[in-house]
């Protein structure tokens, strides 16, 4: 591998906590056998959202989200979960997965469908095998979910999905990709007819599963994984809602009287509604009575999964002290999918906490102050006093 190549690497890695949210090229995942698990868990997803790309380097590690459609060489190890022949040394197996082209839409980043209760719809989807040597892998759909770095991320296998996942049927568990050929793997997605409206989201996975050891040289299996992400907006009527919880606010002094604190404010906003949703977020924080407000206005929430919650700690600077200091959270719900549109009544989502800010350099500034100003005060008065007796004697 060139010292490009590992750059570029390293920097898809560093983008973990990125989330991609428009089109881009199918996600590609790249595995050259023999190497050591990779230090970072991480699904990626191909057709233009976060790719599934390696596994946890430990059994069971959950994985998290990549940008979506980059490459990334990752290492691996011959193949000893799949019933298929391991690649000869130094080769590399590379892929890449999208919903299989259609005349209508040759091009769609990912699944995307509006359907009903009770409705069914067949589709596939198509996995590449960019490599010189077949390669095995297993399919299988999963339930989406918001991680706690707000990134969109997929059950961990063997964990059973209860939603998309769960709606899906693919025609096969396992798949032998040729040489650089591709296979489609036909799907039926059926909505239970119970199924409450507004979005659920999933994906579908290809994993290629090797052997290989920890940092400390214990075995572990590594899961490299690449998929495809799927969008089904159930008919009914949308209610889009935040609740902001948990609000905290902590106070830090500066130790010069002459320069004002720091506050970190912390809450949880968890989406109560049906629909997939971002948010606008303020933060309000003052002194009794308002004194000195401040406002400030953190980066715009990631896309949050209905029933899913992310927590945030925000810093916020130039808080004066003044014995108690207020945070007031204000959170309004955006719409992530493109030609929503909520009503301007949407309410928004509120959260107030306080805290001690007990000014402790510019009392103690004031304290020595007053002191000296004492002690100077006293000795001008014992002056006077000392010359009189003197002139007596």
């Amino acid at each position: 591998m060139s010292v490009s190549t590992r750059r570029v690497a390293r920097a898809v890695l560093a983008a973990a906590l990125a989330v991609a949210v428009g089109p881009a090229p199918a996600g590609t995942a790249t595995a050259t056998p023999g190497g050591a698990p990779g230090a970072l868990p991480a699904v990626g997803w191909g057709g233009g959202l976060p790719a599934v790309l390696p596994g946890g380097a430990l059994p069971g590690g959950s994985p998290a989200v990549l940008p979506g459609g980059s490459p990334a060489v990752l290492p691996g190890a011959s193949s000893g979960a799949l019933p298929a022949v391991a690649p000869g040394d130094g080769a590399t197996l590379t892929w890449s997965v999208r919903p299989t082209p259609s005349p209508e839409r040759p091009d769609r980043p990912n699944f995307a469908w509006d359907l009903e209760p009770g409705q069914r719809i067949e589709d596939s989807i198509r996995v590449r095998n960019l490599g010189t040597e077949p390669l095995p892998l297993v399919i299988y759909a999963s339930d989406a979910f918001t991680t706690s770095s707000g990134a969109i991320d997929l059950l961990r296998a063997g964990t059973a999905p209860t939603g998309v996942g769960a709606w899906t049927a693919l025609g096969t568990a396992e798949i032998t990709v040729p040489a650089e050929g591709f296979v489609d793997v036909p799907f039926v997605l059926a909505v239970p007819a119970g199924a409450e409206a507004g979005d659920h989201t999933g994906g579908i996975v290809t994993s290629y599963r090797a052997p290989g050891t920890d940092g400390e040289g214990r075995a572990v299996v590594v899961d490299r994984r690449l998929g495809s992400r799927m969008y089904v907006r159930v008919g009914g009527e949308l209610h889009p809602r935040l609740d902001v919880t948990g609000v905290d606010v902590t106070y830090r002094g500066a130790p010069e009287p002459w320069t004002a604190g720091d506050a970190t404010v912390t809450y949880t906003v968890t989406n109560r509604g049906n629909v997939r949703l971002g948010a606008e977020q303020v933060i309000m924080t003052a002194g009794p009575f308002g004194l000195l407000g401040r406002q400030t206005v953190p980066a715009p929430m990631p896309e949050l999964l209905p029933g899913n919650s992310l927590t945030h700690a925000i810093e916020v600077a130039g808080v004066w002290p003044l014995l108690r200091t207020t945070a007031e959270v204000r959170v309004r719900p955006v719409p992530t999918r493109q030609y929503d549109v909520f009503a301007p009544d949407t309410p928004l989502a509120t959260g107030t906490a306080t805290a001690w800010s007990i000014p402790w350099p510019q009392l103690l500034t004031c304290l020595a102050a007053g002191l000296v100003a004492f002690l100077a005060t006293r000795r001008r008065r014992s002056r006077p006093a000392s010359s009189s007796a003197a002139k007596t004697i």
